[in-house]
């Protein structure tokens, strides 16, 4: 018999005034049917991508992530709009972020843990680059598209605080991934 499969990741949640405000700003822009827009209550900032992984192995990464309870949180300042590969033909559209250096540690480490407990499992180890997803694109988008997603408004958008992180299940369905919390663990306060 087969152990069920987990399809699994490590993530800082979005955080409630963050994914607020960046969702009024989204609704209010024109031409949204160009593109796939990610759902709000699925924001998250994905330290590391698992893949599928059987129940006893993410039973002792759930374990062994507690040991990175404490580390340093921080504060993430949304700094525009990216796309992978590009702006000029993108897949994926991003919110990026600056003073990411706390949360670039906390991946590696993350990373680090996931690599014990499980070194040759499907896990993602592509070099980190902290990103929320906000749509992914089908098609190649025409230049007076792609000139109405660079015009969204992302100044002053709230900071995001990193105070946690969260090994997530995700389930695909029709309507999009499913996300449900599997385990949560708490960074340091600053001041701390």
């Amino acid at each position: 018999m087969v152990d069920a499969l987990t399809r699994a990741f490590v993530a800082v949640p979005c955080g409630d005034p963050l994914a607020g405000e960046l969702s009024l700003r989204l609704d209010a822009l024109p031409g949204r049917a160009s593109v796939n827009w990610t759902r709000p209550d699925t924001w998250h900032l994905t330290l590391q991508f698992l893949g599928d992984w059987p129940a006893d192995r993410l039973s002792a990464l759930q374990e062994a992530l507690g040991e990175l309870r404490g580390l340093p949180g921080c504060m993430l300042r949304p700094a525009g709009l990216g796309g992978f590969p590009d702006l000029r033909g993108p897949r994926v559209l991003f919110l990026q972020f600056a003073g990411a250096g706390p949360l670039l540690e906390l991946a590696h480490q993350v990373r680090r843990v996931t690599g014990q407990v499980w070194v040759e499992g499907p896990q993602d180890t592509r070099p980190f680059h902290p990103h929320l997803t906000l749509a992914r694109v089908r098609d190649p988008l025409e230049i007076r598209q792609l000139n109405r997603l660079k015009v969204i408004d992302l100044a002053d958008l709230p900071d995001l605080r990193c105070e946690g992180f969260n090994l997530m299940a995700s389930t695909l369905g029709p309507g999009g991934a499913r996300h449900r919390e599997l385990a949560g663990y708490a960074l340091r306060k600053k001041g701390e």
